[in-house]
C-alpha cells in the first residue's frame, strides 16, 4: 500500500468533464456575477459545496467560500479532466497603494489558513504559475485594462484581521487578504497544474478601520471589465 495516496479519491463531477477551471468564490450582493453566469452558461449543477456552470469545456466553480470548500471541488473537478485553474475573486486590502475596485494580479499567495499544509507540507508561499499569469494579464492588456501586481495571505478567519495581525502581514510583504489563493494554488502544485488569481479589492483595511465597499458602483463596474472576459469564451489567452 502506497501510504502517500489518499484512501478517500475524488470521484468527477457527472457531466462536467472540463479543460479548466474558473473559481469566483464570492458574488456581489446585487448577484451580478451570477446572472452573468446563468446568461453564459450551457449546464448549471448545484453541489453540496457551491455551484457549478459549464461553459463549453471550461467548469465555473461558484460561492464555494473559503479553502477547504474550494479544495473539495476542485479535486473533484481535476478528476474530472481540468489541467488549468484561474481564480476571479475579491480581496481586502491591506496596502494603501492598493485602492477600492483595483485589480490585482496575484503573483504569490502566503498561507495563513489550514488547508495548503496537508498538499504542500512545510510550504508557507506559494507563486502563480509563470505562463498562465502571463496569459490572464496579456489578455487584459489586450483590452487596455491596467492592474497592479500584488502578494496575497489566505486566512480562515476573516473577523480575526487585528491590527498586529495586518502589520504582521505587511511586515512580511503582503498587499491583500483573501480566503482562498494559497490553498488553490498548493492544490494546484500537488497535481502539477497551472494556477493563477485576478482579484478585485472589495474593502479596504490598511487604516486600521473595515472600509467595506462590495456595494460600492465601482467594484460592479470592475467586475464587469476585468472578470466578465474570462467568463464566457473558450480561451484563457
Amino acid at each position: 500500500m502506497n501510504e502517500s495516496v489518499s484512501i478517500v479519491p475524488p470521484r468527477p463531477f457527472k457531466d462536467f468533464l472540463v479543460d479548466r477551471v474558473i473559481y469566483v468564490p464570492v458574488d456581489l450582493p446585487s448577484g451580478l456575477i451570477k446572472k452573468h453566469l446563468r446568461e453564459k452558461a450551457g449546464k448549471e449543477k448545484q453541489t453540496d459545496w457551491g455551484i457549478l456552470y459549464r461553459i463549453e469545456r471550461t467548469a465555473v466553480l461558484f460561492q464555494a467560500v473559503g479553502a477547504p470548500l474550494a479544495v473539495l471541488s476542485l479535486e473533484k473537478l481535476v478528476a474530472s479532466g481540468a489541467e488549468e485553474i484561474l481564480i476571479l475573486g475579491f480581496c481586502g486590502s491591506l496596502n494603501p497603494e492598493y485602492k477600492l475596485a483595483s485589480p490585482i494580479s496575484v503573483a504569490k499567495a502566503y498561507s495563513n489558513e489550514g488547508t495548503s499544509c496537508h498538499y504542500c507540507p512545510g510550504q508557507k508561499v506559494f507563486p502563480a504559475s509563470a505562463d498562465l499569469q502571463k496569459s490572464v494579464e496579456e489578455k487584459l492588456k489586450d483590452r487596455g485594462l491596467p492592474f497592479l501586481r500584488g502578494a496575497a495571505v489566505s486566512t480562515d478567519a476573516p473577523y480575526r484581521e487585528t491590527p498586529a495581525w495586518i502589520r504582521k502581514m505587511r511586515e512580511r510583504g503582503m498587499d491583500v487578504v483573501d480566503m482562498e489563493a494559497s490553498a488553490v494554488f498548493g492544490l494546484a502544485r500537488f497535481h502539477k497544474l497551472p494556477a493563477a488569481a485576478l482579484m478585485i479589492v472589495s474593502d479596504e483595511l490598511f487604516s486600521g478601520r473595515w472600509k467595506n465597499g462590495f456595494s460600492d458602483p465601482k467594484l460592479a463596474k470592475a467586475v464587469q471589465d476585468y472578470f466578465f472576459p474570462f467568463l464566457g469564451h473558450r480561451s484563457l489567452g
